[in-house]
């Protein structure tokens, strides 16, 4: 069961009715909704004070304390047991689906000199999806054995494989560049490099960058999804705590940066107006 929170604070009013507040005691009210085999525990706080007493939540959340699916504007105290709900995974989906997408819609895929950015090795899945559309894959990775196994079973299946190293500079070359999760440190790239990856970099990155991804969430889910919470991160909690791996199979219908949008055609034209431009 996922268990959400949302806070509400009651404005104080003015004179006798603003003493009458001040009596009032915190509440919390719980709903239990249910969609697609998924049950939610909503729990809304109304708090009458200055700062909400989240201990008064602990009997009422239970377990869940440590994965709050909640606002990214609600701060917990440093000393409470409660802590927002944070993965990457379905993200990082809609990541690798946008690219795969964007790659079976190039008739010069073969041409195309591809970049895998995964510091951890999380995403090594990935790789054999990149190379049935381009044999020049490089893979910048801090973990090199998880990908020499993945190798292994590419070259058995493919005849190919990519070109594993930790030298991020071997991505300066590539025109399409995928970032799975956050980007955390600078990299080699160049300005006709289109890169694809999860959140806002938090690191300068040359390039045409996109992060932002926006779907349609499958009916039903949207009756049960606190107003507040965005759709991505909702359907991050759905697919990470509610295991609705299915929702890993969404591709995006656009996506976007700090200052644009792009639907996938457009992304298309785009990104073969700038493999032109490196030739």
């Amino acid at each position: 069961m996922l268990t959400a929170l949302t806070v509400k604070r009651h404005e104080r009013r003015k004179g006798i009715k603003g003493i009458a507040d001040r009596l009032k005691r915190d509440r919390a009210v719980v709903q239990v909704k249910r969609a697609r085999g998924v049950y939610l525990k909503h729990i809304t706080y109304i708090s009458y004070g200055r700062k909400p007493r989240f201990e008064k939540l602990e009997k009422i959340i239970g377990d869940s304390r440590n994965r709050m699916v909640c606002s990214d504007k609600l701060e917990f105290p440093p000393e409470s047991k409660f802590k927002r709900f944070e993965n990457s995974d379905f993200s990082a989906r809609l990541c690798t689906n946008l690219a795969i997408c964007l790659l079976s819609m190039c008739d010069f895929s073969e041409k195309i000199k591809i970049g895998i950015y995964d510091p951890d090795g999380k995403d090594s899945d990935f790789l054999q999806y990149a190379m049935q559309y381009s044999s020049d894959v490089t893979v910048v990775t801090d973990c090199p054995d998880i990908y020499y196994d993945e190798n292994e079973q590419i070259m058995e299946n493919l005849g190919a494989c990519s070109v594993v190293t930790k030298r991020s500079e071997e991505l300066e070359r590539c025109q399409l560049i995928i970032a799975p999760r956050t980007i955390e440190k600078t990299f080699s790239s160049n300005e006709n490099t289109l890169i694809l990856t999860n959140g806002r970099p938090k690191a300068e990155v040359l390039g045409e960058v996109y992060y932002k991804y926006y779907f349609k969430m499958p009916n039903g889910f949207d009756r049960i999804k606190p107003q507040e919470i965005e759709t991505e991160y909702f359907c991050s909690a759905l697919y990470s705590i509610g295991r609705q791996y299915s929702l890993g199979s969404i591709v995006p219908t656009m996506c976007g940066n700090f200052s644009t949008t792009q639907t996938t055609k457009s992304l298309y034209a785009m990104f073969e107006k700038l493999c032109k431009n490196e030739e």
